[in-house]
């Protein structure tokens, strides 16, 4: 066959190629466009950042009459966090704090020895070497929730129903592969906990993880900071502050530059 035909067929092939490569990027937009609804930041004024300035810690917000129990969901080496958690609320002592991580063998006590270490990780079973939390759901009302445990937060918050979401009176939670399939989860399934939490609780900060991609203008991994609704009068106005928050935010990866989020869904 001719030369001609050869590089018609070849340039065939490479429209072929683009155009699907770009209809895969269509749908991620919309399905980003989509889910930016269930990442609307409220406006919350009284923050404050506990934790390291870098990955582990993180912005909370100062709320009013205090917490009856505490959970680390995900310690690895790293607990700055809570170690300025506890120091911030002296109400939770040892018997009413709680850490889980089936992936080391210890707890690292050099950043606080006033809390219950358990060799499990969180997941939508208990058993010996998983939790669901039901034990402790059960026991508090005022639950204050560190959760960064590498996708697994998505069947935990699968196995939950409202009333249970609503014994947390605030989560820090770090939410991994938002805009795609990864991390063990479907995209339906991530949108099905997003939804779910927005029935209980407002966004009163985002940030983003500068370790992954952004997508969308949605970071693949994303800190969040949610705050039961029951706490409000009424529900707080839309975020209108630039976000990160000089201060507050910092970079997870100290060598790159933190990830701006800009208009909506974050700021409006």
């Amino acid at each position: 066959m001719s030369t001609a035909y050869h590089m018609e067929r070849a340039l065939g092939q490479t429209l072929a190629v683009d155009a699907f490569v770009y209809t895969k990027k269509k749908v991620c937009i919309i399905y980003n466009m989509s889910l930016a609804e269930f990442f609307q930041v409220s406006q919350y004024d009284k923050k404050i950042r506990l934790g390291c300035n870098s990955d582990g810690g993180y912005v909370i917000a100062e709320l009013d009459g205090g917490y009856d129990g505490y959970i680390s969901a995900g310690v690895s080496n790293e607990e700055s966090f809570t170690r300025d958690f506890l120091k911030k609320y002296t109400d939770i002592k040892k018997e009413n704090a709680h850490a889980f991580d089936g992936t080391i063998h210890d707890y690292p006590w050099s950043y606080t020895s006033d809390i219950t270490f358990y060799m499990k990780n969180i997941g939508e079973n208990e058993n010996n070497s998983m939790t669901d939390l039901a034990f402790l759901i059960e026991k508090y009302d005022r639950l204050f929730l560190k959760m960064d445990i590498e996708g697994g937060e998505y069947p935990w918050i699968s196995t939950l129903d409202e009333t249970k979401l609503k014994k947390f009176k605030q989560i820090v939670i770090e939410f991994h592969g938002v805009t795609n399939n990864g991390w063990g989860a479907s995209l339906g399934s991530k949108r099905a906990c997003l939804e779910l939490l927005q029935k209980t609780h407002y966004i009163v900060h985002a940030h983003g993880n500068n370790h992954g991609p952004v997508s969308g203008n949605i970071p693949d991994v994303i800190e969040l900071t949610y705050v039961v609704k029951d706490y409000f009068l009424e529900g707080p106005p839309k975020n209108t502050s630039p976000l990160p928050t000089p201060g507050l935010d910092f970079p997870n990866h100290c060598g790159l530059p933190d990830i701006p989020l800009v208009g909506y869904p974050f700021v409006q």
